[in-house]
């Protein structure tokens, strides 16, 4: 079993995955060997989940999930599926890897981000050049369903504004919620256009949970102010992952 055998197996996977910017966490994020071997091991399904042990061991004969008692406990229901970890421990995720590209946009616009890497930014930061909020929830003429991205970022200067939103859904399902992100916003987008006289663009950052990334990433990264990485959000939502998967299946580490 190989690394590309199971991209293989994922549906549509030329059009949806870049393999090798999928796989390059391996060569350039620097992470431990320990690491490496969990995400290869989650990604081969060899790890002992209670699905794994019900159905394949054939060790015990429940194998719905451990912490929400109702599907399956599969890797990609650990990962990016289960309601029991999506209050904190992908919220928690998701936020980390949204923090990176906020740092990068104040560091843009020379506006103080939290010292720590674990500090919440401010609901609104600003100065002459520019105005970021962050997980703000925008009062619009229009009632839109969406009006609370992760980041916007306003620049004052070129009369622009960027929505930014995060996700870290199942590998598989990376370009649907990269059009998901997209068709979501519309509305806040047209509505900012009207109300703040800006033109105004939605990207949408989304890694899979463990680190598929589309062919666009890296151009939906360029159209957000600042210098932000495609490597160095996947290294993030890998690490989070890591993090979930030795929390959840109590592994060392």
């Amino acid at each position: 079993f190989t690394a590309i055998s199971y991209w293989s197996m994922l549906p549509s996977m030329n059009d949806d995955h870049d393999i090798r910017k999928s796989y390059q966490w391996l060569e350039k994020a620097g992470l431990k060997d320990s690491t490496e071997a969990l995400i290869l091991a989650a990604q081969e399904q060899a790890l002992n989940t209670r699905a794994i042990e019900a159905q394949i061991y054939h060790t015990r004969q429940d194998p719905r999930c451990r912490l929400c008692k109702e599907a399956s406990e599969t890797v990609q229901h650990i990962t990016a599926g289960c309601k029991m970890l999506a209050g904190k421990a992908y919220m928690e995720r998701h936020n980390q890897v949204a923090s990176i590209v906020y740092r990068n946009i104040c560091a843009e616009y020379g506006l103080e981000a939290p010292r720590s890497k674990w500090g919440t930014p401010p609901k609104v930061v600003e100065n002459d050049r520019a105005k970021i909020l962050w997980d703000f929830q925008i009062q619009t003429d229009k009632m839109v369903m969406a009006n609370q991205p992760d980041i916007v970022v306003v620049d004052k200067e070129q009369r622009k504004a960027v929505v930014v939103d995060v996700a870290i859904p199942s590998d598989h399902n990376i370009r649907k919620k990269e059009h998901e992100k997209l068709e979501k916003y519309q509305g806040l987008r047209e509505e900012l256009e009207k109300a703040w006289k800006v033109k105004t663009t939605v990207v949408p950052v989304v890694i899979g949970a463990l680190g598929a990334v589309t062919p666009k990433l890296e151009q939906w990264l360029k159209q957000i102010p600042g210098t932000t990485s495609d490597i160095s959000v996947q290294k993030c939502a890998v690490l989070g992952t890591a993090k979930i998967l030795r929390r959840t299946l109590k592994l060392p580490g």
